[in-house]
Formats: C-alpha cells, structure tokens, sequence
C-alpha cells in the first residue's frame, strides 16, 4: 500500500525545490507517491484544457524525474473544472503528456464543485474519465464530489455514490475523507463502509494537519493512528512550507521509520516542540500544553507558581530564539506569523500574572481580550464591541 502526500490544498503551490524536498523524505517509505493536485495551479483547475507554459512543465517533469529516480511514484493529477461532455481529448492529451514525461499514475479529481452532486452528475463524471483514459496502463485516481459522510449527509448524495459505485471501473482507486473533510478519526470500519459507498479500491485523502480552512492555524499532531493497513494513505498539508516537511517527518515517524529531525527546519527542535503544543490539532492542543493551559486558568483566580512562570519564560525565550535562527529554516518565515503570535500571548500572561490581585489581572485579560486584540483585524473589533456591549440597541 502507497503512502505519502497529496499537494491538494488551496494555497501557493509549493516550488520546484520544495517539492523536491519531500519527494527525498518520501522516498524512506517503502512504498512512497506524491500526488499533485494543488488547488490554485490555474493550469490544473480552472485553466485545465490548455498545456502548461514551458517553464512551467520544465519544472513539474524535473520533480516528476527526481521522483521516478528515488523510487517514489508520482501520480499527476488534473481537475476538470466545468467540464463539457465532450472534452474528453483536452483530459486526455493532458494525461498522455504527463505519462510520457514519467508520472507513475493519474489522479482525476471532481471534488469542491459548484455543481448538485446527483446521480447524472457522477455519470457524466465518470463517463468522461473513461473516455479520456481508457487503454492508459497506469494507475488511476478519483476524487468524487461526495468524498466524505459528511457530505453524503449534507448534499443527500446517495444517488451519486450508487451511481458512482455502479460505473466506477473496478481497477481504478477512489479517494475518501473519512467521516468528515477534516476526520478525527480513520479506522478499518470507516474505510470499509466507504469501499461500500464508492466501490472498488478505497484510499485515504487525510486533510488532518491541513490548514487552508483556518488561515491563523497550523497544524502540526502526530500521524501514529492514521494509518491503517490495507490501504493506501495521502496526507495532504499545509501550504506553508516548513508545516508540510514537518508532516513528512510525522508521516515517517508514524510509519516507523528512523530518520533525523529534518535539517531543513533547524536545529531546534525544542521549539517545534513547543509550536506544536499549541498548534496541535484543530480541537485541542497537545497534551503539554493542555496542562499549562489549566495552570493558567487557575492562576488568575490564586495567583502563579514560580515554577509556572519559569516554565512562561523558558517558552518566551525558546521562541525568541527561532525567530532569530528563522533564516536557516527552509522559507523559515512563512512560519512567523505563528511563532510570534504565541510568543506575543506568552508574554502578555506573563504580564497578566505579575500583577497582585485577582481582580487586577481580570481586568488586564479584559483590556487585552476586547481592546488589544482586535487591533488584529476590523471584524474583531467590531465583534469585540458587540461582545461587550451586549449588541447594538434598537
């Protein structure tokens, strides 16, 4: 079974160099793939029926040799964005170029459509990769439109998955989300019962340590309950780089591969620590920080330990440290933003918990909550005001 990473999210797509870089990491697994399929690449979406500009297919056939080279599969994907019926040959032509140049595989992808996802739908879907890929002799990937529960619930997509799963050709692979876009939890029972919806072969689109749907956050978990045997695996990452090649690593960490922290994101990995605390998942952080999260809860009402504010410190000044060593991460500051912010609340609870009394430091969190904080961005403020003002009166 594949593992590895599917470039699948809306965002900057990642360089030529970057690509490279996790395709070297990937090629540790025994069985590694990379799918690309990034969202905001005009030419696989919205701009699909024309040929990539020169330079551009330069790049993408350099990281599909360097792939092919170190033994990792890569499966190209293409998205045909308002399809007419008859397009099957710009499809078509687009796959074969992508074979010739080395691609191990085509990923055809339907998913995130302005379109109801009903059984006519899944036909003509269906109808047209067919007719674009028949007699091709590699493998073929599929998203549908309905590619988790969540969806088949919400968009009543029953009729699309029964005519998905009665036209689907049984050689070719369908890809699934589990229970939600964003799953918390993957399991042989949820990909058993989505084989029973899609037919044929089922693989895992993981979208957990995405983080194109929360700008603010990354995310930055462990993947050791992830992978299930039996079936092939994709995460799909952040688009900030360093976060991806740290899901990497987790992804080899989780599949029990030994590998040194990666070079490219420094030599701190104290501070990745750290950031990955509170930037752990998008329901709770991570089990460290949890606990530093009570104790801070509790010292606004009794006041801090000196073993809390030690703790307030040493974080204040690991996270000073790597915004100094930021330049010897790999695009190290795109990863800023999020370093600074916890700083920059770190050390306001350090403020807050010096000062004397309870009611001192309510007021110091008040101020920061509905005064400071909003400066981040209009809608907060205003959001702030209302909050505290208990709306706006008739």
């Amino acid at each position: 079974m594949l593992r590895g990473v599917i470039e699948g999210f809306y965002g900057k797509p990642y360089s030529t160099r970057q690509r490279g870089i996790l395709i070297r990491y990937l090629s540790l697994l025994d069985e590694a793939a990379f799918v690309y399929a990034p969202k905001n690449d005009p030419f696989h979406r919205p701009r699909w029926r024309e040929d990539y500009p020169a330079g551009q297919w330069s790049e993408l056939t350099a990281n599909i040799s360097e792939a092919a080279a170190s033994g990792v599969k890569f499966i190209f994907g293409i998205s045909p964005w308002q399809f007419n019926n008859d397009e099957s040959n710009y499809l078509r032509k687009k796959a074969e170029r992508a074979v010739v140049a080395g691609a191990s595989g085509i990923a055809v992808l339907f998913d995130d459509i302005p379109e109801r996802a009903d059984a006519k739908l899944a036909i003509r879907q269906l109808k047209l990769a067919r007719e674009a890929l028949d007699g091709f002799d590699c493998a073929i990937y599929l998203c549908p439109s309905i590619y988790c529960l969540e969806f088949l619930e919400r968009y009543e997509g029953a009729d699309y998955l029964t005519a998905w799963r009665n036209s689907v050709p049984g050689s070719w692979k369908s890809f699934w989300t589990g229970n939600g876009v964003i799953s918390r939890e993957l399991d042989e029972n949820i990909m058993r019962g989505a084989r029973d919806l899609l037919g044929g072969e089922t693989v895992i689109w993981d979208n957990l340590l995405a983080d194109d749907y929360c700008l603010r956050r990354i995310y930055l978990a462990g993947l050791q309950d992830r992978i299930i045997d039996g079936y092939s695996s994709f995460i799909n990452p952040s688009s900030c780089f360093p976060v991806a090649l740290h899901a990497v690593y987790m992804l080899l960490q989780a599949s029990r591969i030994s590998c040194s922290f990666p070079s490219e994101l420094g030599n701190m990995p104290q501070a990745w620590d750290i950031l990955s605390g509170f930037h752990y998942l998008p329901w709770y952080p991570g089990t460290g920080t949890d606990s530093l999260l009570r104790e801070l809860e509790n010292a606004v009402s009794d006041g801090p330990s000196g073993q809390l504010m030690e703790k307030l410190s040493n974080i204040s000044v690991v996270l000073g440290r790597f915004i100094d060593s930021i330049e010897e991460i790999e695009e190290g500051f795109e990863l800023m933003p999020y370093i600074v912010d916890v700083k920059k609340i770190i050390s306001w609870w350090e403020d807050i918990l010096k000062l004397r009394s309870r009611s001192e430091r309510m007021t110091r969190l008040k101020y920061l909550m509905f005064q400071r904080l909003p400066f981040d961005h209009p809608l907060a403020m205003i959001t702030a005001e209302l909050a505290t003002n208990g709306g706006r009166g008739e």
